[in-house]
């Protein structure tokens, strides 16, 4: 739309990422580099994280070119698929049969990778969005990672993810996995510099050849509502363009970047006092052209740029990815006010319903019979811990049993803390950190007890 206005020959700032405008400055083309040289030296299992919107799927499509010409690469953009979906999702997308049991799919993936090796050509498997896959999909990525020769690892995967992804694989049960990952890379946020040659960067890729458009003080607001996350920063230099055309106006001043920050919903504390305080479009700019926006934006705006330096606010996805499950109570296990034991049962299940967090794993205890749990949860020992105390059934060599744990807690760092702090009669147990998620699924496996008197 605005085009012609500012002398380009496509749209500077889509969202789809673009190859042919891979920015390289910021260290991305020496991370782009050294994600090459782990994956030809065979390295066996690689990890990228990043903030959501840093720029991670633009690596991705840069390492799926660079390697195209040696390798054989294949997309799993699914986070929800299960153990044994992973496998068939390889196998379809390396044009094999995905029928038979596991047995047989691996016996299929590990002849066809046989066959490249021999050729000099090694498969390459990239998952994207791996902060977001369960642990058993991510124990049958782990096992993929044995398949090797005597010199060599048959298959190279590269986990992309948030940085949850780390948080993820700090947790007990995925030690094997993490201890697999030879090779860790994070994509950092652009910093204020490097966000202005970056916006120059992009305008000249799709054509512009006149004067920098973006004033100082235009950049200076970018990179504090971008707080540098690339995809922030084309939906926001997108519509101060925007802005500038409709005034008729080939510099962009910080007055349209806070036009542009008004009609965008980008989640973070400073965002939202700005909202506050500027006038709001009542449709997207694309209507709103039509209806007469220009109007609109020649309304006069009032109040200091608050400061975009504070930590943003979860996405809906992120929220919508740790909702409670549809259709599963907060509780299932009956409670009776007299019992403590049932109120803490039922506590605990609340506590791990959603799934998102983290707990200490205390101990285990020796049987099911929750007169000796009454005992331990009593005792002088716990009697710090009282109040953070959870309970969640389990099973150990098929027999039922309790786990005692204590949480919660939001961050691993905070859960670390709180296991470094325990007292030495406790520590003595060797507690380690389990996630919520995990917690939440021996409550649905093993429904241990509906009622704190028996045992099933």
């Amino acid at each position: 739309m605005y085009e012609t206005h500012f002398g380009l020959s496509r749209p500077p700032f889509r969202i789809t990422p673009d190859t042919r405008c891979f920015y390289a400055g910021a260290r991305r083309g020496a991370l782009l580099d050294a994600l090459v040289y782990a994956i030809e030296r065979g390295e066996g299992l690689v990890k990228l994280t990043g903030e959501v919107g840093s720029g991670k799927t633009m690596l991705c499509r840069m390492l799926a070119e660079r390697l195209a010409e040696r390798a054989e690469v294949v997309y799993l953009a699914n986070p929800s698929l299960g153990s044994d979906e992973v496998l068939a999702a390889i196998a379809l997308e390396l044009g094999l049969p995905a029928e038979g049991g596991r047995l047989a799919l691996l016996q299929t993936l590990q002849g066809h990778l046989l066959r490249r090796h021999a050729e000099g050509r090694p498969v390459v498997v990239f998952i994207e969005e791996a902060q977001a896959m369960d642990g058993a999909a991510l124990e049958s990525v782990r096992l993929l990672s044995n398949l090797e020769t005597r010199e060599a690892k048959l298959l190279q995967l590269v986990l992309f993810g948030q940085p949850e992804l780390d948080d993820l694989l700090a947790v007990h049960e995925l030690r094997q996995l993490r201890e697999r990952i030879t090779q860790s890379f994070h994509l950092e946020p652009l910093s204020p510099a490097e966000i202005g040659d970056y916006v120059q960067f992009r305008l000249r890729a799709a054509g512009y050849r006149g004067a920098d458009p973006f004033t100082p003080g235009a950049l200076r607001l970018l990179a504090r509502a971008s707080r540098g996350l690339v995809r922030r920063i084309h939906i926001l230099a997108d519509k101060a363009l925007l802005a500038a055309y409709i005034e008729g106006r080939r510099q962009v001043t910080a007055r349209h970047l806070r036009r542009a920050i008004a009609d965008s919903e980008l989640p973070g504390p400073g965002m939202q006092a700005l909202f506050a305080r500027l006038p709001r479009p009542a449709w997207g700019w694309g209507a709103a052209l039509a209806a007469g926006l220009a109007a609109l934006l020649l309304l006069p705006l009032h109040g200091p740029v608050p400061d975009f330096s504070a930590p943003a606010l979860p996405s809906v996805s992120e929220l919508a990815a740790i909702a409670p499950a549809a259709g599963t109570p907060a509780s299932a296990t009956p409670v009776s006010a007299e019992d403590p034991l049932q109120r803490l049962l039922a506590e605990s299940r609340r506590a791990a319903g959603d799934g998102s967090g983290y707990a200490i794993q205390l101990l285990t205890t020796d049987s099911a019979d929750p007169a000796p749990l009454r005992r331990l949860l009593d005792s002088t020992d716990m009697a710090p811990l009282r109040e953070r105390l959870l309970i969640a059934p389990t099973r150990v060599s098929g027999e039922p049993r309790w786990s005692v744990l204590l949480g919660r807690f939001d961050s691993v760092a905070e859960a670390r803390a709180a296991l470094a702090a325990l007292p030495e009669r406790l520590a003595r147990n060797h507690p380690y950190l389990r996630s919520l998620e995990a917690v939440r699924r021996e409550f649905e496996r093993h429904a241990l007890a509906t009622d704190t008197g028996t045992a099933s």
